[in-house]
């Protein structure tokens, strides 16, 4: 199945400290796009097995008996959570304006194997970012966490991201695109791979407004501001973003390898454990 060119985008990243706001911020710069208003970040995955579980159960004790045919059987259940997914979908769209096309994002990537059943004309874009930074990120943003719950929470979001890559993922390939956090802030051939997918018009995107995107929720750059913040501040010209974990020492290293190392190698980001 292709979506439309009006299908609904959703961004879900690897977890919090992704880039979520950079991309969607980014995406938002479209004339066509919009978030719903004030849902920041939807989480409608986060929950959707219940949505699941109700569809078995209804169909089970109800419906089996109706139908005979297997196939059409399972057809019944299908169409039964795609209704509840447009129910979602209708919800998120009511607050948005009338005329523009839903971008919508999430942080984290709560049972992915739901989302085409729910949602099978949507777009989705998963967002990764290199592990060691995002726990760096995450550290500096809520530094009374320890930092091994930190890499346990990224490992745990990449590897739904790869189970469902090579998993229910294979099945709408065409529908999603895998992103790296590090590709967008390299230069504008990402953004543009991006645009193309969802079918923007990269001539039709204001290239010069990019340039001048604010930055949100930076662990380092607050504006002045003690408490992690997401009011947008003038992006700093030292906003270096990729790499900040290279100030770790070996304990620090040595923890991610142990519980995220496999992870990072098959998100490409290493090529073994002798970083």
């Amino acid at each position: 199945m292709t979506a439309s060119a009006d299908a609904p985008v959703f961004i879900v990243g690897v977890h919090r400290r992704c880039g979520s706001n950079f991309l969607g911020d980014a995406l938002k710069l479209c004339p066509t796009l919009s978030a719903p208003q004030p849902l920041y970040e939807d989480y409608v995955l986060e929950h959707s097995p219940l949505l699941a579980e109700y569809v078995e159960r209804t169909a089970s004790k109800q419906y089996r008996k109706r139908f005979k045919d297997e196939a059409q059987y399972g057809e019944c259940k299908a169409a039964m959570l795609k209704r509840l997914g447009d129910g979602i979908l209708a919800f998120l769209a009511d607050r948005i304006a009338p005329s523009r096309r839903l971008l919508t994002k999430t942080p984290d990537p709560f049972h992915l194997e739901n989302f085409f059943l729910l949602f099978p004309g949507a777009m989705l874009l998963l967002l990764v970012r290199d592990g060691r930074d995002v726990v760096e990120s995450a550290h500096r943003s809520w530094p009374d966490e320890p930092c091994w719950q930190w890499i346990r929470a990224w490992a745990a979001g990449a590897r739904m991201i790869l189970d469902f890559a090579h998993g229910p993922g294979q099945a709408w390939a065409s529908q999603w695109r895998l992103v790296r956090y590090e590709d967008l802030l390299a230069g504008r051939p990402a953004l543009e791979a991006v645009l193309e997918f969802i079918g923007v018009r990269a001539e039709d995107y204001p290239w010069e407004k990019l340039e001048q995107l604010p930055l949100r929720g930076s662990s380092v750059h607050r504006g002045g501001k003690e408490e992690l913040n997401w009011s947008p501040i003038e992006r700093p010209k030292d906003f270096r973003p990729v790499g900040r974990w290279e100030s770790w020492g070996w304990w620090q290293r040595r923890q991610f390898k142990r519980w995220a190392g496999r992870e990072l190698i098959e998100l490409e980001y290493v090529a073994d454990n002798t970083w």
